[in-house]
Parts: C-alpha cells; structure tokens; sequence
C-alpha cells in the first residue's frame, strides 16, 4: 500500500512540474493582429507588429510544393522598429516567426526570393530605423491563426499575434 501511495505521489508530482509554463513564456507579450509590441532579449529591444496574414501565390524561390489535400502558402506582414541592438543584423538571427495553428501545428518560415521577403530586410535593421517585409508558410494541414515569435536559438518564445 505504502509503494502505492509513493507511486502515486510520484506522477502527481511530474504531471504537476511539467504542466507549468516556464517563465520567459509567462513574460512574452500577447496581442491581437495589429497591435505593436515590445520584445525584449539578451540586450535587444525591438517593436514588432504582425499586420495581417493571408493566403499568398507561391512566391519565387520557394521550390516546389508538396502534394497533399490542404496545400496552401501563407503569408504575414511584418513591421520591425529595432529600438536597441547590438548590430544591424542580429535581427536576421534572432527572430524567427512561427505559424501556429489552432491544432498546435507550427509552420517554420520558409525561406524564398521575393522581394519584399522579411528575411533580407531583418539583415540590415540599425537601430532607430524601420523594415518591413513578408514570411511565407507552408500550411498543409490547418491554416495559421496565430504568429509566434520565438529565439530559433534559445527557444525561447518572445511574443504572440492573435486573429
């Protein structure tokens, strides 16, 4: 009885450790489509808003799409004002936004040639200026509803856009 009670008392334990949050995700700003907020990480400091996200044509570069029932490109409009960072292209690798769905998939950006691509714009982002630019999903199950913005590096999650 009593290796029972311990068992128990033990899952009780873990299921109670790992349900909680870790704090740096507790801190990130949340907010709607539209709203600018404040991200801050290791000595960077930037305002970041998500303007809109809609489907897109395939952009140039993308490659080719995979065949599957729910094949669709996304796209998010992004405007970053850096306030404070080391140097212009930190940005390029430390921001990385994520499509997640209401399911809990989450799309990586895909790398692509357009133009107004955000990727090329966050290589030279000095401080006080302000650029802008597109990242592309590629959805094949459910469609984006929210953009994460997460530390490719750390993991760490620094901010979120609600629709």
């Amino acid at each position: 009885m009593r290796s029972l009670l311990s068992a128990v008392l033990a899952v009780l334990t873990l299921v109670a450790l790992g349900g909680t949050a870790p704090a740096a995700a507790v801190d990130a700003p949340i907010g709607r489509l539209g709203d600018t907020l404040r991200v801050q990480t290791n000595g960077i400091i930037a305002d970041v808003t998500v303007t809109d996200i809609q489907p897109s044509d395939v952009p140039p570069g993308f490659g080719y799409p995979p065949h599957s029932p729910r094949f669709q490109i996304y796209s998010g409009t992004v405007v970053v004002r850096p306030v404070a960072v080391p140097s212009p292209s930190v940005l390029a690798t430390t921001f990385s936004f994520r499509g997640v769905t209401q399911t809990g998939d989450a799309y990586l950006p895909r790398n692509s040639d357009a133009p107004d691509a955000l990727q090329y714009a966050l290589q030279n982002a000095p401080q006080g200026s302000t650029v802008g630019g597109r990242v592309f999903w590629d959805c094949y199950r459910d469609l984006v509803s929210t953009v994460v913005l997460i530390n490719p590096h750390t993991g760490e999650h620094l901010a979120q856009w609600n629709l």
